[in-house]
């Protein structure tokens, strides 16, 4: 019994020893998310730029960029909910099977790829051989679907394991946001 006791003691003191270890790591996380919100898009890191330090201007460079009132700093509920905003979630419905009738270049194989309308990005598929791109698809929006890709290079007949590389783009700037890989069977006859 007393084993037990001593045992629930000194569990207490790991916990008591760790948290503010656990509390420390995440007032450094959120000073540091803090500053960089802050400073982002200042010039050295938010120190005076090189053109600030030469001689004054005789005259006033009234460009209109500062904003009114006072800086308020954002609360680290605002930062999170941010940061949650910024992720994209992905749905991807991909065919684990790719054929083509012919091995040629130009040829028409069947594959289907849907972007479901859920999804906020642009798809676009890539179909690698041996590390080689043998064939890609056009740009698939949200609510869109593609059921044939076209080969870009030769292949010759078989079965062939191959990586379907979609890389993700923003729908309003057309940027890469991201990109995931699989495994498929690639059939030429």
């Amino acid at each position: 019994m007393n084993h037990e006791n001593n045992d629930g003691k000194e569990k207490n003191k790991k916990r008591k020893r760790v948290l503010p270890i656990i509390l420390l790591i995440l007032l450094l996380a959120i000073i540091g998310i803090t500053f960089s919100f802050c400073h982002a898009g200042t010039p050295n890191g938010g120190g005076p730029s090189p053109s600030s330090q030469s001689a004054p201007s005789s005259s006033l460079d009234d460009n209109g960029n500062a904003l009114p009132g006072g800086y308020v700093p954002k609360s680290r509920q605002e930062i999170l909910s941010e940061l949650r905003e910024e992720e994209v979630v992905v749905t991807d419905k991909v065919s684990e099977q790719i054929a083509f009738s012919s091995g040629i270049k130009g040829a028409v194989g069947t594959w289907t790829v849907e972007n479901p309308a859920s999804n906020k990005v642009i798809e676009q598929c890539a179909v690698i051989l041996n590390g080689q791109t043998v064939a890609e698809s056009v740009p698939i929006y949200p609510g869109q679907h593609i059921e044939q890709i076209t080969l870009s290079q030769k292949v010759a007949p078989g079965t062939y394991d191959v990586i379907a590389n979609i890389k993700y783009y923003s729908t309003d700037t057309k940027s890469l946001l991201g990109q995931a890989d699989y495994r498929l069977k690639l059939t030429v006859s």
